[in-house]
């Protein structure tokens, strides 16, 4: 298998992911002098999520979790082994996230349009694990210099070759446009009610505000469920929930429209 137009060929290859679907590769340790962390967060099998890059990491698995198109996240998902002819040393590509969406996200992302757009937007259907697929995120600052790395973009370019060829999605995201500041701040304060406790009664209460429609105005929906800041608080909640689905393109107001999820 040929790698690309270079005199790289790939001799071999091997996908590895963990038993029970945890990261492959635990970054968070004494040996990093950057920020690293753990962060729990909605959609993700484990408590905490692995992360290296605070503005760029941690913000789009903030996103994801927030997005009622997407059915899981893993952080540091498998590890990709590779010989190539020449080279005795086995190379070894680590992504930073894959994650299982509807294929409408898939579309809209290899149409070029920005994440952040992307997970702005409402989704009222039911969205089951069965029908969701799986997308690879390479995550770098635009200031990264491996992106201007001559062996970087080589290696790069073998790996997008083997991707290619087992027919896996991987997208190169970059900070410049998939994240903006003021949809990072929206989701942010939406994310303060992500782990609250939501019961049967409180989804008969939204269910019973809604009546017949499918669509309320996210200050009359708070009001129905107590006002501020408790229903403001439990709106939130339940859209991480996947009981409703906040459309927020236009931010979050007393005028966001908020939708009911079909089968709620």
């Amino acid at each position: 298998m040929s790698a690309s137009s270079n005199d790289y060929v790939i001799e071999y290859f091997v996908f590895a992911r963990s038993k029970d679907g945890s990261p492959v590769r635990w970054i968070a340790n004494g040996h990093r002098t950057i920020a690293v962390g753990l962060t729990p967060l909605n959609r993700c099998r484990h408590l905490g999520v692995p992360w290296e890059s605070k503005p760029i990491e941690l913000v789009v698995l903030r996103m994801l979790a927030a997005c009622p198109r997407v059915a899981e996240v893993v952080s540091q998902p498998l590890s990709l082994y590779f010989g190539v002819r020449g080279i005795r040393t086995q190379l070894r590509y680590t992504p930073d996230v894959s994650v299982w969406v509807h294929p409408s996200f898939r579309e809209e992302l290899a149409g070029g349009e920005p994440l952040h757009e992307i997970v702005a937007k409402p989704f009222p259907q039911v969205l089951k694990r069965s029908d969701a697929v799986e997308l690879t995120f390479e995550l770098k600052s635009d200031e990264d210099k491996s992106l201007e790395d001559d062996v970087d973009e080589v290696k790069r370019k073998m790996v997008e070759a083997i991707y290619e060829h087992v027919g896996k999605d991987l997208f190169l995201l970059t900070g410049r446009k998939h994240i903006d500041k003021r949809f990072t701040a929206v989701v942010m304060e939406l994310g303060l009610a992500a782990h609250d406790r939501v019961g049967v009664l409180d989804k008969a209460r939204c269910s019973l505000a809604f009546g017949d429609r499918e669509c309320l105005p996210f200050g009359q929906l708070s009001k129905e469920l107590g006002g501020q800041p408790s229903g403001e608080r439990m709106v939130k909640a339940l859209h991480y929930k996947d009981f409703v689905s906040i459309d927020l393109r236009g931010g979050l107001d007393s005028m966001t429209p908020v939708w009911i999820r079909q089968g709620a």
